[in-house]
């Protein structure tokens, strides 16, 4: 049985909901399941990237940030349908159901294969029910899963996995408002680094960071662009921060 987020034996349960677009609106959910983990195994990473500097004579130690790396997660969800704890548990195993493969086959076919609409795997919100995994208002994790390893521990007479342990790594992924909301990277003080995608032009861009688009040669001079305009898809495009 399930209470306050954790099962019967005391394992703590957390929910996995799979979405088509990195903005997870609730009409882009494509499937939503609840599993077991073993808390032991969660492990955040947050990095920051910093540079040396690049002045001739700098002294050692002279470095900038430059800007946030995207945060990792790790957790092992503990599959394991050997144990029956209900009647319908018992009703489940007597008509020959196996939640244990069900769960890993949807975790591959949404968390790994990549959808035919979208041509990328699902985005993938992790949320315990017991805990937070992250600062915001639910205190989930929302990424993509860049690896799974399924341990099998229990195989049946069929072939099919009855326990198993699946490791996943999650890679954070988040839309534009969402990364705004999280650094509060609107203003103009700050380095703001964008990879152009198509549609996206560097005279707009700096409109919306300074506030004006008058500043955009000194945007031009820190890509070593002889024009905005030459700027290519998928280019990275540092905006400096203004001098006050």
């Amino acid at each position: 049985m399930k209470n306050n987020g954790i099962t019967a034996d005391g394992l703590p349960l957390c929910k996995i909901t799979f979405y088509t677009k990195v903005e997870r609106g609730a009409g882009n959910k494509i499937a939503e399941l609840t599993l077991p983990y073993d808390s032991n195994s969660l492990q955040s990473s947050y990095k920051n990237n910093v540079t040396s500097s690049n002045v001739v004579g700098a002294e050692s130690g002279a470095s900038q940030y430059q800007k946030s790396a995207p945060s990792t997660l790790k957790m092992t969800f503990l599959l394991d349908d050997s144990v029956v704890e209900t009647p319908n548990q018992l009703l489940q195993r007597v008509m020959g159901d196996n939640t244990t493969e069900t769960h890993i086959k949807t975790l591959l076919k949404y968390g790994t294969a990549v959808q035919g609409k979208t041509h990328v795997p699902a985005f993938v919100t992790i949320t315990p029910l017991n805990m937070a995994l992250n600062a915001g208002a639910d205190g989930s994790f929302s990424g993509m899963f860049s690896e799974v390893e399924v341990k099998n521990e229990l195989v049946d007479s069929k072939g099919r996995r009855v326990k198993a342990q699946v490791s996943c790594c999650l890679t954070e992924c988040l839309s534009e408002k969402e990364i705004k909301l999280k650094s509060g990277k609107s203003s103009p003080d700050l380095t703001h680094i964008f990879q152009l995608k198509a549609g996206d032009k560097v005279l707009v861009q700096a409109a919306q960071i300074y506030g004006s688009a008058q500043f955009v040669h000194h945007v031009a001079s820190a890509n070593n662009l002889a024009s905005v305009r030459r700027a290519e898809i998928g280019q990275q495009i540092t905006y400096p921060p203004l001098e006050r």
